[in-house]
């Protein structure tokens, strides 16, 4: 299991720089000077190194082959230059700039070594630089790129899933392979018309409403037979659909779908991603949230839609536009939720520390159908590739006599 000291290479490190003057006031008040550096704002930095899970993009890609860097200042200055800077044997050296989004970050591909990073002073904000961050290999635990036209079935199943009525419920819906595909390098998922039940009507019932819908096919693979993981950073570089109606998402289930009663340590559903759709708002975003049993077995839940994740993309672009890169660095301390390489969330609450299987699936719930039409069945969430790193990494095996003597209860998803 990777301790926390094997994941401090990326903890960050913080550090702010003050704009100095030494210049005496005149008598009766400040310098002008002075006075602007009072009000400027202080600044300050955060580095982190990150495996590449850095890969924003309109087309499809192979997964990057070095270690990244990400630097984030605050207050955020879009468009402001971040300067790079190495630890050489002749002192620090500018090896990269960059600039900052809108979350005030930017992104750096680097080669192994010691890095800080560092802004210069504007008219409202102060200079900064960060601590010292080593950059150290990273161990890829798992990776699929969809390569082919085929999903392997030696690693991914199609979980079986008929009409449940449960606490998320597809009552209109069944898991079905040919509601998902692989084609041009990536795993499309996706939702389709159920031909075993064509020309017949679901009724379905909702706190948010009730109605009825046509029967549909919906998209669910996991690794629930094949691949288990505990800690470590797990990626997963995804295109979301456009379309309301139906959620694509990126999340993790313990092993056999066994919770313990009131007990998160012993398993959670961390759900990395889930993306709802367009909204006339605009302002619709990321989902990531965390689930469990508590003691009298009801549904336990941290996290919620996050808005300042949507600080990653340019103004005029949207979440379906292109891919980007949605991961979870899980250690036995905390989550951090990022979207390509920006931390959008940290949760110290609820941390398993159970064998967890990766699905990714296309949904769509009782609560969202009323949003669903035929005319976006053609729409889908298209996945690039998909990463595990430093994790512990089990292969499927017969459950040990501890894991049997458990309290569990099979989740509903």
């Amino acid at each position: 299991m990777p301790s926390s000291a094997h994941h401090a290479r990326h903890a960050v490190v913080i550090c702010s720089v003050l704009c100095g003057l030494s210049a005496a006031a005149p008598a009766g008040g400040q310098h002008p000077e002075r006075r602007a550096a009072v009000a400027a704002k202080s600044t300050t930095g955060t580095l982190v190194a990150l495996p590449p899970i850095v890969q924003p993009g309109r087309s499809t890609a192979a997964p990057p082959g070095t270690s990244q860097l990400v630097a984030t200042f605050r207050p955020a200055r879009a468009g402001n230059l971040v300067a790079l800077q190495r630890d050489t044997r002749r002192g620090w050296r500018t090896v990269a700039t960059g600039v900052q989004d809108r979350s005030g970050s930017a992104a750096f591909d680097v080669r192994p070594g010691v890095y800080r990073a560092r802004v210069a002073a504007t008219r409202r904000t102060t200079s900064a630089r960060t601590g010292r961050v080593s950059t150290q290999p990273w161990s890829t635990t798992f990776e699929d790129t969809f390569s082919g036209s085929t999903l392997d079935g030696s690693v991914w199943n199609d979980q079986v899933r008929m009409h449940e009525s449960v606490w998320a419920p597809r009552t209109c819906g069944r898991s079905d392979a040919t509601a998902r595909r692989v084609a041009g390098g990536v795993l499309h998922l996706g939702i389709a018309p159920d031909p075993a039940l064509a020309g017949t009507t679901c009724s379905y019932t909702h706190p948010t409403g009730s109605g009825t819908h046509d029967y549909f096919l919906y998209s669910q693979v996991a690794t629930e037979h094949t691949r288990f993981f505990r800690h470590g950073i797990i990626a997963a570089r995804i295109k979301v659909q456009r379309a309301r109606g139906m959620h694509s998402a990126f999340w993790m289930l313990p092993r056999d779908r066994e919770f313990v009663r009131g007990d998160p340590a012993g398993g959670t559903e961390i759900d990395i991603m889930e993306y709802f759709g367009e909204r006339p708002s605009g302002r619709d975003t990321i989902g990531t949230f965390i689930h469990w049993y508590d003691p009298e077995w009801e549904l336990a839940r941290l996290g919620a839609v996050f808005p300042r994740a949507r600080r990653v993309l340019d103004r005029d672009e949207e979440w379906w536009d292109g891919f980007h890169v949605f991961s979870v660095e899980w250690t036995p301390e905390e989550y951090v939720f990022r979207v390509d390489g920006r931390e959008y969330y940290r949760e110290r609450g609820a941390v398993s520390h159970a064998d967890s299987y990766l699905v990714l699936s296309m949904q769509a719930v009782d609560y969202e159908l009323r949003h669903l039409t035929r005319d976006e069945y053609d729409d889908s969430a298209q996945v690039d590739w998909v990463r595990v790193y430093d994790a512990t990494s089990a292969a499927s095996r017969d459950r040990s006599a501890s894991n049997r003597s458990r309290l569990g209860a099979s989740a509903r998803r």
